[in-house]
């Protein structure tokens, strides 16, 4: 039974949650890029400079979200209905509390990270698109929760998210390479974000022969101990009743405010 300081944690967060946040965003991604179309000038006043930030334009804490990845007329289309899709995705996995905590410390990080890297080095960078690193977080995180779920690339080729998240956070990494600073220390906090969230779920897909080098086991003999009657890895684990998508194929799993997950007979109300 979850104790009064559990069920007062959740009830802060759930006070917290902002349902549909990532849809707001998207939206607001989309109307910044029609401001864009009208007065192209006008990104430079939302990306997040420190400096100016310092000098009384305090917008820029927040409006460094709404930026656009891209500014393609045929593909902002595109990024915003996968923006959409990521977020409904999230949301009805984690749920509308965790996902809110989950994306505002990831602007928490970033932000606190440009402030105290521009000043360690005694001169301000402005991140124009810092956005992007929330939004690959947000990807991995998709990824991690439905890593068998396939997408088109070029509307033709079928992929697994998981290598598509894989392969854009590489592909990101190779791009802070040469960069300031403050970039690939941005770019590592959004990273730590997503650990400090997705780390245990990370772990538990890990391949079946991946060796735990602690025990000298591999991961799927440490599954069979834990789980006697499957012989199978399993991603969804009621916190509750123990039962799997393997033992159970036709039960929901969903992560609840208190970071555990639970099927739909034992989900929290």
């Amino acid at each position: 039974m979850p104790s009064p300081i559990t069920n007062r944690l959740r009830e802060c967060l759930d006070s917290f949650a902002v349902p549909g946040l990532i849809r707001y965003v998207a939206l607001l991604n989309a109307l910044v890029f029609v401001l864009h179309l009208i007065a192209p000038g006008y990104l430079s006043l939302l990306e997040l400079d420190p400096s100016l930030v310092l000098k009384g334009q305090i917008w820029r804490l927040m409006t460094w979200i709404f930026i656009p990845e891209t500014l393609s007329p045929f593909w902002i289309i595109f990024a915003i209905l996968f923006l959409f899709y990521l977020g409904d995705g999230l949301e009805s996995s984690m749920g509308p509390a965790r996902l809110t905590l989950f994306y505002f410390s990831g602007i928490f990080l970033c932000t606190a990270t440009s402030f105290i890297i521009g000043w360690t080095q005694a001169s301000w960078v402005s991140l124009a698109h810092a956005n992007t690193f929330l939004n690959l977080t947000l990807l991995l995180a998709y990824a991690t929760i439905y890593p068998e779920f396939k997408v088109l690339v070029f509307f033709v080729l079928p992929v697994r998210i998981v290598w598509l998240a894989l392969f854009s956070a590489v592909l990101m990494i190779l791009s802070a390479i040469g960069q300031p600073l403050v970039v690939a220390a941005t770019l590592g906090v959004a990273f730590l974000n997503y650990f400090l969230f997705f780390g245990k779920a990370l772990r538990q897909m890990l391949p079946a022969s991946a060796v735990l080098p602690t025990a000298g086991r591999t991961l799927s003999e440490v599954l069979q101990k834990n789980s006697p009657h499957e012989s199978n890895p399993t991603f969804h684990r009621c916190h509750t009743c123990g039962r799997t998508e393997v033992s159970e194929p036709l039960l929901e799993f969903r992560v609840s405010t208190d970071g555990e997950e639970y099927c739909s007979d034992h989900r929290p109300r």
